[in-house]
């Protein structure tokens, strides 16, 4: 086995997952997802061997290079569709979210739940703090409302509404762990400041400071959003047959005051609108060194983007349904 594989999945509507030889654009592998859930997301640990796939109401755990096609462990709790799946960077545990308006913390070696963290409204997805000493997780939810939680102790830190009653379908954080993006079914994109304060005096105070906002995909819904490896870029996936790349940039613009100091004003550049998919864009994956990029569709297809270009390198064609989600890592040792 090659020692640092590309490791390239795509499941959806058909029962199946496939694994792809991202060179050759030829699956290598299909697992039959045998319940009769369809699989809703998937993330990969960071070490490559463990896939993870939400379904409804269940996680199952696959060994990547393993011979059995069947999980290797089962995660069972949530009441209704699981919406979101994510390894910590030590891949010891798993957070999800789900429909039934909790977020669970898993213990992935003892395969089982350690805390649940109760929601009012269908939670949509959730994003880990990439500083595992924060101990936060950030859900969005059918309701609107982008949460900072505190899993070691089923806490609700800070939460915002960017826009009353309209639902955020996506989160996701930045690498560095400073910046909080959400996307609304409207095409809207907000993007906040993620301010931690660990005073001794007062204790730990977490802020959600308001940072950037735009129409991403004006009037269509924002499926899935995330950051670059690099942090970046930002790509957008829609309901519009789009997914759109682009660059986070800070310009220097006068002092408010008048004086002749300068401050940074954060901006988002449009890079790419990258069209190549029929129906709704649900899913994207970067690669690590951030060059390259993954989006899936309920066309059947994948396709794999040059994040510089905006063109379109490989096409992965062979599930007989949509495709909603895709885990890609290829990161070297």
């Amino acid at each position: 086995m090659d020692e640092n594989p590309v490791i390239l999945v795509t499941a959806g509507y058909d029962h199946s997952i496939r694994m792809w030889d991202a060179l050759k654009s030829t699956c290598t592998r299909t697992i039959p997802y045998t319940t009769e859930s369809q699989i809703n997301r998937m993330a990969l640990s960071s070490d490559k061997h463990y896939l993870a796939v939400a379904g409804n109401p269940s996680v199952s755990l696959y060994d990547v290079f393993g011979p059995s096609d069947s999980p290797v462990l089962k995660l069972d709790g949530h009441k209704a569709n699981v919406t979101a799946v994510e390894f910590t960077q030590d891949y010891k545990f798993l957070a999800t979210s789900s429909e039934d308006e909790t977020i669970r913390w898993w213990d992935v070696y003892a395969g089982n739940c350690k805390r649940v963290l109760k929601n009012n409204s269908v939670v949509n997805d959730i994003a880990i703090h990439p500083d595992p000493r924060q101990e936060l997780i950030v859900s969005c939810d059918q309701k609107g409302t982008v949460r900072v939680w505190s899993w070691r102790h089923k806490e609700n830190l800070c939460q915002v509404v960017p826009q009353s009653d309209v639902a955020i379908r996506s989160v996701a954080i930045s690498p560095n762990g400073q910046l909080v993006v959400a996307g609304n079914n409207h095409g809207q994109l907000f993007m906040y400041r993620l301010i931690i304060d660990n005073s001794p005096q007062t204790g730990r105070t977490v802020e959600l400071e308001p940072y950037i906002n735009f129409d991403a995909h004006e009037g269509h819904r924002i499926t899935r959003v995330l950051f670059s490896s690099n942090g970046y870029y930002l790509a957008t996936c829609s309901s519009d047959h789009s997914a759109k790349l682009w660059r986070l940039t800070e310009a220097p613009v006068p002092a408010p005051n008048g004086t002749r100091e300068e401050v940074a004003r954060a901006a988002v550049e449009l890079m790419h609108t990258l069209t190549y998919h029929h129906r709704w864009v649900w899913d994207a994956a970067f690669s690590r060194d951030s060059d390259y990029l993954v989006t899936v569709s309920t066309d059947t297809r994948a396709a794999l983007w040059s994040v510089y270009t905006g063109e379109i390198i490989r096409e992965f064609k062979g599930h007989q349904k949509g495709i909603v989600c895709v885990a890609l890592n290829d990161a070297t040792a």
